[in-house]
């Protein structure tokens, strides 16, 4: 009979002990086992003097310029514009990504508009003019502003990263629009 009460007492001890782990264990998972994800974003949709913050660039027959308060705009008072018909023409922004960690994930959106439809395209680069993430979608006429996104790329340290929007063509008039450029990365 002692021997079965000793049995007793050392099994409920130990679903004691167990339970007591289980609670522990469940604490400190969720105390200090939660991950948070961090995000870097840039944003500009060309409202403060985009003269002197876009690079803007061309080719052949092409121009690039900006609508300052022309009510053109998808948000705020200005946005920016692209023009081919033989040639190619880009407007783009550094990000200065120095505050992201090496190893974060980013991706890049603009809204663009046309009336006609266009090939459009959203490169990101780095100083010494290697490539690092590129789409070239193609945009309905629907003359609403669209979302164009890249995939994400990794970040792999570089700072910083040149973003810009371009169009091109060859014997074909193509006209955008673009505004709200916006830059994340995930980590």
């Amino acid at each position: 009979m002692l021997a079965t009460i000793s049995r007793g007492r050392t099994l409920r001890r130990f679903g004691s002990l167990t339970l007591a782990a289980v609670v522990s264990a469940s604490l400190m998972a969720v105390s200090s086992g939660v991950a948070h994800a961090s995000l870097s974003q840039v944003q500009d949709g060309f409202e403060v003097n985009p003269q002197s913050s876009w690079l803007v660039a061309t080719g052949g027959s092409a121009s690039a310029g900006f609508d300052v308060g022309a009510g053109t705009a998808r948000s705020g008072r200005n946005n920016g514009w692209l023009f081919a018909s033989n040639g190619w023409a880009f407007e783009g922004y550094w990000v200065v990504t120095n505050s992201v960690p090496r190893g974060a994930q980013c991706a890049s959106q603009f809204f663009m508009q046309t009336a006609g439809g266009a090939q459009v395209g959203i490169e990101i680069w780095d100083a010494n003019g290697h490539l690092l993430a590129s789409t070239y979608p193609w945009l309905n006429g629907s003359g609403a502003y669209q979302a164009v996104n890249t995939a994400r790329w990794n970040l792999n340290g570089v700072n910083p990263v040149f973003v810009k929007a371009i169009v091109g063509a060859n014997g074909v008039s193509r006209f955008i629009r673009l505004d709200d450029m916006t830059t994340q990365c995930y980590w």
